[in-house]
């Protein structure tokens, strides 16, 4: 299984051409949400690990992170959400439970890859950015070396 693992790990990396991408995290996320039965489109600022509401849906925002300028461009956004019993005129605090409709990651440059399936609303990533009026997001630490993914495999 080790084998196999490390031969699809070379066959990827030879199949990238050398290239790698570096992700950088924002502390901001930009999304256009619609309301798919009036046409009403919102565009909305989220920062990172908080909430808002768009009508009848809580998006929670849990990262937001885009590339270099020198490389290919791409945001991405993992998104939770959530339809709730509530009218957006209503407050946060507010809102109860409701169903989940979307956890995952949503990408500026593929928005079909990742979609939320909803009869009424449409949410999509524009842009992640980082608003310096907000904490600044920490780096984490990731396997760097050929050797070290192979040791951790």
């Amino acid at each position: 299984m080790k084998k196999f693992l490390l031969f699809l790990f070379i066959i990827l990396t030879i199949s990238n051409n050398g290239k790698t991408f570096t992700n950088i995290p924002q502390n901001k996320v930009l999304l256009r949400a619609l309301n798919k039965q009036t046409g009403r489109t919102k565009d909305i600022e989220i920062p990172v690990h908080d909430q808002t509401i768009f009508e009848n849906i809580l998006i929670k925002v849990n990262a937001c992170y885009t590339r270099p300028e020198d490389e290919t461009p791409e945001n991405s956004a993992f998104l939770e959400i959530t339809e709730v019993n509530t009218n957006y005129k209503e407050e946060l605090s507010s809102v109860k439970k409701g169903t989940l409709i979307f956890s995952g990651w949503m990408f500026s440059s593929s928005p079909s890859l990742s979609a939320m399936e909803h009869a009424n609303y449409d949410i999509w990533v524009l842009e992640c950015k980082n608003d310096p009026t907000l904490p600044q997001i920490e780096i984490k630490e990731t396997i760097q070396t050929t050797e070290e993914i192979t040791d951790a495999i």
